[in-house]
């Protein structure tokens, strides 16, 4: 199961490499984002927000906040007017509503207002719902997620009231909100802001902070406007309004100081600073545009040229040197198309060549990017026609290589499937080679740990206990209880007892490794493992026992050399990357179509998962080994079906414990051990004439101790992989934590513990 579980991790990690590669490849925008913000006499902002979404999405997330929990106290000094102090903070958000409008009917920031469908707010939706919208409140602001996938075609609207946004200082009120926080994930191609004032004020003033290009104005005595385009993620949008105190009279926030000459200050100094930095950016851009040129003179070629173009294009009307860079850059026009269009030949040259060998989409479509860069329309023309001429050769290459994949992939598919169902065929046949329903006797004289790897070709700890048992069962090994029955001691009674070498193994880990004077008791085999010294010794002597019974088994020729399972997990892996690599090839290359790729890869990948598991089963047993194993089967039907029997069909109880001990082999002790422990109960009930007492309680003691030897041997298996695990795999030192670093721990088997017992849009 181990190697099966690394298989199946490695085409996971395959599949989401493969998609989350293509799905991360595509930038994500929003087209517009406007807010039409008005001021409520109350020292209120009421906020209506449009987004209008790119690309595929399930919805919308925005996150909102009124409070920046990091600001420091308001104390009314020059300092505390930048707006990083809690006088700016909302105290609460309320009157949320969420709606749209399609598309179609949004053209400007006057239709906000225009109320298409009302959502619903609900506590839990999914993906693809719509007209629906979840909350989560902080202390500090409001998340929203709201369903509306892109096949709708809407725009879509939140609105909400932040209380206390308006601060009134003595002189005058203000308005200073970040109207786009840093938490944005997408860019944003089109930004505006409408503010409106409660009634007029001919003195307002209006500020920005953020990029260089925003832009601010006012409109008119008590409207106010902000804008910007393409502004980068994470960047955040900040307005201030200065007005007259008198249009919020029922504002509650004051700052019981003068608040006009420090705003003026302030935002004075911070134009200056704004000023100085478009200087800047314009003797910048200016000298880049002037080594742009330079470098189109020295290279005459079509990329030098669109560079300089557009760098001194973004220059300003009035700058002294556009006018001469211009000319400089039309004087090496006719050059650059020559150059362009000789390269342009050797490109189509290349991708003929070899009959076209070497053509694939990547060069093609670089090809393509190389005739557009040009500025001659009519050879721009006469080259595309080429390239769809290409194109469609490539259509036609790729739908020969689509369908070679897809032959090859339903070959492989189908001979893995021919021989899936081979191994089934031989699998069930060997599980009914013997004919019979029950074989109550034992089938083999095998010691247990043989007989474990005879049913899974493997050695686990199961067959570690079941020595034990069976150790007993022959009177190797002895015990006894303590005088509070809290604690068993096992006892060696044959110092002189030469058996396999799995039997040498566990008896000197119980009397040698764990216990002395040939003692061992329960508890202390139990606690073993719990120091990474003794786990080790521990984990090193199972790995042992693990090895000579392999050895053990092989002397009985039950299994024929396993080389079809490894070459049959080899198949399935390959038909797996070749099943992938042909998704990746036919739905990405027909219109990038990520949905299909992923669906399909999923369904493969059950698929293959399905191929491995059942070739796993294949154990290739020989002719002696299947008979060997189909009568065990019966022989586990039999003591699976002990309480069924009559008393009088039972077999003697002096063979119980021997029953025991292939029962936990066979992965039925549990059902085994009940039935018999009602029996004995009967029994002590009924005619104990029939059967010795001291047997009766014999029998009851070796059933307890069955129970607490699979545990204890279990407990201490676990304690030596924890404490290994532990050691080998934490990290941290000096005077801190460490952390544990991911997986390393070597899991009991699974038999023993039976017996025992905003960003704008978000995306799937």
């Amino acid at each position: 199961m181990k190697k099966i579980r690394i298989i199946l991790l490695f085409m996971a990690v395959f599949l989401i490499f493969l998609v989350t590669s293509k799905v991360s490849a595509a930038e994500e925008t929003t087209k517009l984002l406007y807010q039409d913000i008005s001021i409520n006499e109350d020292g209120s902002i009421t906020v209506k927000e449009a987004a209008w979404l790119n690309g595929e999405y399930n919805g919308r997330l925005r996150d909102v906040d009124f409070e920046n929990i990091y600001a420091t106290t308001f104390t009314g000094i020059y300092s505390n007017f930048a707006g990083n102090t809690d006088i700016y903070n909302g105290t609460s958000m309320k009157d949320i509503k969420v709606y749209d409008i399609s598309q179609e009917n949004f053209h400007s920031m006057s239709d906000i207002g225009k109320i298409e469908t009302t959502y619903k707010e609900v506590n839990r939706a999914s993906n693809g719902q719509y007209g629906v919208y979840e909350l989560t409140q902080k202390t500090y602001g409001t998340d929203f997620k709201i369903y509306c996938p892109n096949n709708k075609n809407k725009v879509i609207c939140i609105e909400y009231t932040i209380t206390d946004a308006v601060v009134v200082h003595n002189d005058v009120a203000e308005l200073y909100w970040n109207v786009l926080g840093d938490q944005f994930e997408e860019d944003v191609q089109d930004f505006q802001v409408l503010i409106h004032l409660p009634g007029e004020d001919s003195d307002v003033r209006i500020w920005s902070h953020g990029p260089l290009t925003g832009r601010n104005q006012i409109l008119n005595s008590r409207t106010l406007y902000f804008e910007d385009t393409n502004v980068d993620s994470y960047t955040p949008e900040t307005i201030r309004i200065m007005f007259d105190k008198n249009l919020v009279p029922y504002a509650t926030k004051r700052s019981n100081v003068n608040g006009r000459d420090n705003i003026l200050r302030y935002e004075q100094m911070m134009a200056d600073t704004a000023n100085r930095e478009r200087e800047n950016a314009k003797l910048e851009l200016e000298n880049e545009a002037s080594q742009a040129v330079l470098d189109l003179e020295e290279n005459p070629r079509i990329y030098y040229y669109n560079t300089a173009l557009e760098l001194v294009n973004q220059l300003d009307e009035d700058s002294e040197q556009k006018q001469d860079f211009l000319y400089r850059i039309e004087q090496t026009k006719d050059l650059v198309n020559q150059n362009w269009k000789e390269n342009l030949q050797y490109s189509l040259e290349s991708l003929e060549d070899d009959n076209y060998y070497s053509l694939n989409r990547d060069r093609l479509e670089d090809f393509k990017e190389e005739i557009e860069e040009g500025f001659d329309q009519e050879v721009k023309e006469e080259y595309l026609k080429k390239y769809k001429n290409l194109e469609e050769i490539l259509n036609v290459k790729e739908a020969g290589i689509r369908k070679n994949w897809t032959i090859f992939v339903i070959v492989i598919n189908s001979i893995i499937g021919v021989l899936d169902i081979y191994i089934l065929t031989k699998i069930i046949n060997e599980r009914h080679k013997f004919k019979g329903q029950y074989y109550r006797e034992f089938p083999t004289e095998d010691n247990p740990n043989v007989l474990e790897y005879l049913m899974k070709r493997k050695s686990t700890n199961i067959g570690f206990s079941a020595t034990i048992l069976n150790l007993i069962n022959k009177k190797i090994i002895t015990y006894e209880q303590t005088p509070n029955n809290k604690d068993i001691t096992l006892i060696l009674s044959n110092e002189e007892y030469t058996g396999t070498s799995a039997e040498a193994v566990v008896l000197n880990v119980l009397f040698k490794l764990i216990g002395k004077d040939n003692k061992c008791k329960i508890q202390d085999l139990k606690n073993y493992g719990k120091t990474t010294s003794n786990a080790r010794k521990l984990i090193n002597k199972m790995d042992e026992f693990k090895k000579v019974t392999k050895e053990e088994a092989g002397y009985k020729e039950y299994f024929k050399e396993n080389k079809g399972t490894i070459i049959y997990i080899v198949l399935a892996i390959i038909n797996y990357i070749a099943s992938v690599w042909m998704a990746y090839g036919v739905f990405y290359g027909l219109n990038n179509q990520v949905v299909q790729i992923f669906e399909y890869v999923i369904g493969i990948t059950i698929l293959n998962s399905i191929y491995i598991i059942i070739g796993c089963q294949n154990k290739d047993r020989t002719m002696k080994g299947k008979e060997a194993y189909s009568k065990w089967l019966a022989h586990k039907r039999f003591l699976k079906n002990f309480s069924k029997f009559d008393e009088k069909d039972l077999p003697e109880i002096t063979l119980w414990e021997k029953y025991l001990v292939t029962a936990t082999v066979l992965g039925c002790a549990d059902k085994v051990e009940k039935r018999m422990k009602m029996y004995i109960t009967d029994i002590n009930q009924g005619n104990t004439n029939r059967i010795d007492t001291n047997l009766l309680i014999y029998q009851s003691i070796n059933l307890n101790l069955t129970r607490e030897l699979n545990k204890s041997v279990q407990k201490a298996i676990s304690n030596s992989s924890s404490s290994i695990s532990s050691s080998s795999y934490s990290s941290g030192g000096g005077f801190g934590g460490g952390s544990s670093g991911g997986g390393g721990r070597r899991r009991p088997e699974a038999a023993v513990e039976v017996v025992s017992k905003i960003n704008l849009k978000y995306r799937d």
